[in-house]
């Protein structure tokens, strides 16, 4: 046995991803990337959260009203560390510490982190009208916002019980045949309240 010790050996950290994370993961976090798995969240995820780094729009958080949807293990490089992966990954969500980077457990040789955002919308604030409203609003703070997450959301195959019909709610305000239409017409101005 070597007096000086070996290192505990570490199980390869992936980091789920099921939002925004899909698309864009962060200049912190995207070199540490060595591939991806694609994979369903274990939990229930739905549009939950008014985020204020997209503009007060909805994103998608784990929720008991939800379902599971698909994601992605986003694999890191051996190299890294736990404690690295966890600061990225709370850096990259916004978070002021580690303690809102949680384990999830998923069959397989990984050990998996995901953000944990807790909810902040009451339920009547989870109707598909009052989500197309919410982020038909947060056009205003820019490129990042509720239209755009939807519509990042919706072209990674994210489906919750509430995606068709806040779309639909979406569309119907913007007067878009689409989403990448509305978040055009969002960005200029021309939205309906």
């Amino acid at each position: 046995m070597d007096p000086a010790g070996s290192p505990v050996p570490q199980r390869p950290i992936a980091i789920l991803a099921y939002g925004s994370l899909l698309h864009s993961p962060g200049p912190g976090l995207a070199p540490l990337i060595t591939g991806s798995r694609p994979c369903e969240t274990p939990f229930p995820v739905e549009y939950g959260r008014a985020s204020s780094r997209w503009g007060g729009g909805p994103v998608l958080v784990p929720h008991p009203d939800g379902a599971p949807v698909r994601g992605a293990l986003l694999l890191l490089d051996p190299r890294v560390d736990l404690g690295t992966a966890v600061d990225v990954l709370a850096e990259r969500e916004g978070l002021p510490s580690a303690r809102g980077v949680m384990q999830v457990e998923m069959p397989g040789d990984l050990l998996v982190l995901c953000a944990a955002l807790p909810r902040n919308l009451p339920r009547p604030d989870l109707a598909p009208d009052a989500l197309a409203r919410r982020a038909v609003r947060s056009a205003g703070a820019g490129a990042r916002n509720g239209v755009a997450y939807l519509r990042a959301a919706v072209a990674a195959g994210i489906r919750t019980p509430r995606t068709d019909a806040y779309a639909e709610r979406v569309l119907s305000r913007t007067g878009a045949r689409s989403l990448e239409e509305a978040e055009r017409l969002v960005a200029l101005g021309h939205r309906n309240s």
